[in-house]
């Protein structure tokens, strides 16, 4: 039975999927942080027990003798909170009063002393002098104190101070610190789910990018919501087509120049009984370029580097081969690059591919010029020559099979026309990509951007 399209495996379902779970995330952080709140608050004073410590200490020393308050009161502070006795209230033009009836730690204090009329000050830290001895504690400044007088009962203050709290955080922070938690949650969650979304078109934009560079790649993994599924399918079946384009024309070609071969060979034995020397030698030179061009054509067709599985392979040991072999062959030929550069590719194809490039460049510009250079995502090699160039409008067409231009570049120099044709179908199986340029001091520059 088919599944309602709700419950299919499409987008839509897993974008929904994917809010879903972000609220979920969300609310459950929320509610874990609320849960928690009250263990990382900053108590406030009337529920820290320093009310009932100011109570003690205040009882205390109304009952002692005024000689032995002064001890009292500092063998009665903590690391909390410190106890000093004056006979007249210090700083007495910053201290506020608190009349009886305020809510907060004053009445707290007040109903603890039971004593609703009891005279509680509170003095300001900051409208303190910055040398007031209410500020400093055993020769140490306090950082932010609170500071309140109490008055006893024989007209004497008793001044409670309490440093600032090192326990527990306050609200701004802990309001912070559930906003980052929001936040951060709410982005793994969604590069978690997105990364999962993603995935799937990944792999089809991968194998769509891996086809143009080799049509007899695998075809693509069906997987994915249905949208992709139903979009690699039909990629698929496309390739296929592709591909069965490819062999048969390959077949068809492969088979035309087999028999094309034996009329040929036949001409080529009736020529031999010409007896006109020079009719006979330029009939044998057309049966030569026509034998030629059928086995190039059928090396394009054919393509027998397509084959060939890629492996590291060393650039520059390539390049400075066919440099010392045109060398060795009496031509004007260099290299220019790093030692080494390891490569992912094909070497047979590679080695044809730049192989055309330097005869052509010998046959053309009479010497040649090759350098290999790192390009930061892959590598670059130029193969410069000396000769006439290309014009702007020639460029490009050059690269058409059997495209041989006129002039310098002609059929009495050899070739087929089919060399800068396989070399940038080589080079676009590798997945780059090869251009033309006339150089200022004259000859053509051929550049080959590699990636990798």
């Amino acid at each position: 039975m088919a599944l309602p399209r709700l419950f299919k495996d499409t987008l839509a379902l897993r974008l929904a999927l994917t809010t879903l779970a972000t609220i979920l995330v969300i609310a459950l952080i929320g509610t874990a942080f609320t849960l928690l709140n009250s263990n990382l608050a900053r108590p406030p004073l009337e529920h820290s027990g320093l009310l009932n410590e100011a109570g003690v200490g205040v009882r205390m020393l109304d009952a002692a003798p005024p000689a032995e308050r002064a001890g009292l009161a500092k063998a009665a502070g903590t690391d909390d909170h410190f106890i000093d006795w004056f006979q007249t209230l210090p700083a007495a033009e910053a201290a506020v009063s608190i009349p009886p009836g305020t809510e907060g730690p004053a009445d707290e204090l007040r109903q603890l002393l039971k004593d609703p009329t009891r005279d509680i000050r509170l003095i300001r830290a900051p409208t303190l002098p910055p040398d007031s001895t209410l500020l400093f504690h055993d020769g140490v400044r306090m950082p932010d104190p609170r500071i309140a007088a109490i008055r006893l009962a024989d007209g004497s203050w008793a001044v409670f101070t309490v440093g600032r709290q090192t326990w527990g955080l306050s609200r701004t922070q802990r309001h912070g610190i559930g906003i980052v938690i929001v936040l951060l949650s709410i982005v793994l969650v969604a590069l978690v789910s997105t990364r999962l979304l993603a995935r799937p078109i990944e792999h089809f934009t991968n194998a769509a990018e891996r086809f143009g560079r080799d049509p007899k790649a695998a075809a693509i993994a069906e997987i994915g919501p249905a949208e992709l599924r139903r979009a690699a399918h039909a990629f698929n079946g496309m390739q296929a087509n592709v591909q069965r384009f490819i062999e048969d024309r390959t077949q068809m070609v492969a088979a035309i120049s087999h028999d094309l071969r034996t009329p040929i060979t036949r001409m080529r034995l009736r020529a031999e009984f010409v007896e006109d020397e020079e009719q006979r030698d330029r009939m044998l030179g057309d049966l030569d370029q026509m034998a030629e061009m059928i086995e190039a054509t059928l090396a394009f067709a054919r393509d027998d580097a397509a084959s060939e599985l890629p492996t590291p392979l060393d650039l520059t040991s390539l390049l400075e081969s066919m440099a010392d072999e045109a060398s060795d062959a009496g031509h004007d030929a260099s290299y220019r690059g790093p030692a080494h550069r390891i490569f992912q590719g094909r070497p047979v194809a590679l080695r044809r591919a730049f192989g055309n490039l330097v005869d052509n460049a010998i046959k053309y510009g009479e010497s040649v010029e090759i350098s290999l250079a790192d390009t930061g995502d892959g590598c670059q090699v130029v193969i410069a020559d000396r000769g006439p160039g290309i014009a702007a409008t020639d460029r490009e067409r050059v690269f058409a099979p059997f495209v041989r231009l006129e002039g310098s570049r002609n059929r009495d120099t050899g070739g087929t026309g089919l060399g800068l044709s396989i070399a940038r179908s080589i080079v676009r199986g590798h997945g780059g990509e090869i251009h033309l340029e006339n150089r200022p001091e004259g000859g053509l520059s051929v550049t080959v951007d590699l990636p990798g």
